[in-house]
């Protein structure tokens, strides 16, 4: 099993609702690139509490999408965050980042990597 992705897990956090799986995708698609600067721009201005902050909700996101690797990697960061201690924030930003855009092509792969309107248009064709 993919820890990119599980759509199977997805759906079933989604109650079985594959339109609003789609659409969350959608949003995910657009709004996960700004959820990543947030995370990046708490590490280089050194706020722990942003940075707990930033990674909890993309923590919250990628587990949506049963996503068990940029969970994981976004719970250390917030993690790092909460405790104040970013001493090997660096590295854990590297990870994040490899685990984000693998994420984020899984789900361009899955919905098509349209807005959440159009896959949802494309999905009933």
């Amino acid at each position: 099993m993919s820890t990119l992705l599980d759509w199977t897990r997805a759906l079933q956090n989604a109650d079985g609702d594959e339109d609003l799986l789609i659409e969350l995708a959608g949003v995910f698609i657009d709004e996960g690139p700004e959820m990543m600067r947030q995370v990046r721009a708490a590490i280089d201005v050194r706020d722990a509490r942003e940075l707990q902050r930033a990674a909890h909700s993309l923590k919250g996101t990628a587990h949506i999408f049963a996503a068990s690797a940029a969970t994981d990697a976004a719970f250390r960061l917030e993690a790092m965050g909460a405790e104040g201690d970013l001493k090997d924030v660096e590295d854990a930003w590297v990870i994040l980042r490899f685990e984000f855009d693998g994420l984020l092509a899984a789900l361009k792969a899955k919905v098509g990597g349209e807005s959440s309107d159009e896959a949802r248009n494309t999905q009933n064709s």
